[in-house]
Formats: structure tokens, sequence, C-alpha cells
């Protein structure tokens, strides 16, 4: 009996330092590399959706100039058409709301999407020009409006600043916002989502393992008396294995954030 004491006693104390030791640095550092991609990821991505929104808010502006009457009800000008009024409703969301897009608004699908439709804007004026030009545009309204239009211009990139206004515009700033911004970050957002996950499952483990942890220690102290040393070290056995666990779940995911920082 007396050996049985001693040995719930041993296996007592590593289980509290596994909880007070172990899982609290997985956990600290842990913290540390969530912490890490998220700064980076935002760092990245704010300067994007920065200039993501304000374009989105130019062609909300900028559409009104043109009118697509007379169109036919198939072609490259109906999708042009359609595109705009896309691009425009997610342009006018953010001008009602008074605020960028954040980072994390959009799924990497979603965004991925929006962003074929832009490059689809300068696709369809290239592919059906003489159709483009036939689309009637109110220089007029353009110069009435221009202080916002072209202050949202301004906020896309540094070299529309001060632009005139032109029907040209319209495919030019599209196939640059396409090529100049979103390829260089297209694989980001996929790559952060994928991290994410990874992260969740992480953490999932890590819950997991302090929970057998803790009913493992309640059990040695309520009913160690009705369960056989065996039992109780065989659990401790596997305790200290989830941690070893953990710990290469957490080695794997440092390696996935320096792979996707760089």
């Amino acid at each position: 009996m007396l050996v049985m004491e001693e040995q719930v006693s041993i296996i007592i104390t590593i289980l509290a330092a596994l909880l007070t030791g172990g899982f609290l640095m997985i956990f600290i550092e842990s913290q540390q590399v969530a912490n890490n991609m998220a700064e980076r990821f935002h760092f990245i991505m704010r300067p994007f959706f920065h200039s993501f929104t304000n374009y989105a808010r130019f062609i909300s502006s900028f559409k009104t100039c043109f009118s697509f009457r007379g169109i036919e009800s198939e072609g490259y000008m109906k999708r042009l058409k359609d595109d705009l009024e896309q691009i425009s409703r997610i342009g006018g969301k953010s001008i009602i709301a008074g605020q960028e897009y954040p980072s994390d608004y959009f799924t990497a699908k979603q965004l991925g999407s929006i962003c074929e439709t832009i490059n689809d804007v300068w696709y369809c004026i290239d592919k059906d020009y003489h159709g483009f030009q036939e689309i009637e545009f109110d220089t007029h309204h353009a110069e009435m409006f221009s202080e916002h239009t072209i202050g949202y211009l301004g906020e896309i990139s540094p070299k529309y600043k001060g632009i005139e206004l032109t029907k040209d515009l319209l495919g030019k700033v599209s196939g640059d916002f396409y090529v100049d911004f979103y390829q260089p970050i297209e694989h980001i957002l996929p790559h952060y989502e994928y991290w994410s996950k990874k992260e969740k499952e992480f953490k999932t483990i890590a819950m997991i393992t302090i929970i057998i942890t803790l009913l493992t220690m309640l059990l040695l102290l309520l009913l160690r008396c009705y369960i056989p040393i065996w039992v109780l070290t065989s659990l401790c056995v596997l305790c200290c294995g989830l941690l070893l666990f953990e710990l290469y779940k957490l080695m794997q995911l440092e390696d996935l954030t320096k792979k996707i920082m760089r």
C-alpha cells in the first residue's frame, strides 16, 4: 500500500509539472507564434485593402459617368456592365460605412472572385474596344464629381493623383490594380487561412490534452484506491506522450509560419 501511495505521489507530481510547466510553456510559445503571424499578415494585407477599398469606391463613383443604354443583352459590354455593378456595390457599402475593408473581411475564395471580376473589366474593354467606345461617357458629370473620384484614385496609388478623368481610365486602373496590387499578394490569404486551420487543430489537441490530464488527476485524487496502479501509470504516460505530440505540432506550426512569412 505504501509503495502504491509513493507511485501515486510521483504520478501526481508529474501531471502537475505537465500542467504548470509543459502546457503553460506551449501556450505562451503558441501565442507568440500566433501574434507574429497576425502582425505579418496585417502588415502585408492592410496596404492592399486600402487600395482595394478605394478602387471599389472609385468604380462606384466613376460608373455613374457611363451610360450602357442600347447595349446587347449578351456580349462583352453587358458583361462589363454587370462587373461594374458588382464592384460598385462593394464600393458603395464601404462609402456608406465610412470605413475601409479590414484584412480578414473576405475569404480567399471571395477575394479571388472579386479580383477576377476587376480583371474582367479590363478584359472586356480590351476584347471589345470598339463596343466600349460606343458607350456614352458624360464628361460634364465626371468633372462635377471629380473631387471624390480623383481622391479615390490617389488613394489607390500616388501615380493617379491629379490624373485627368477620361473614359479609358476605367480599363487602365482595373488592369493595373489586378497586376500591380492583387497578383503579388494573391497567395497570402489562402496561406493564412491554411495556417489558421492548422492553428485551430493545434488548439483543439491542446484542449483535449489538458482535459485528459485534469481528468487523470481527478481519478488519482478521488478513486485511486479503486483503480489499478498500471492504469494510472498508463494514463500518466499517455499525458506525457500527448505533451510531446503537442510540442511536435507546435514546431510544425512554427515552421509553417516561417515559410509563409518569407
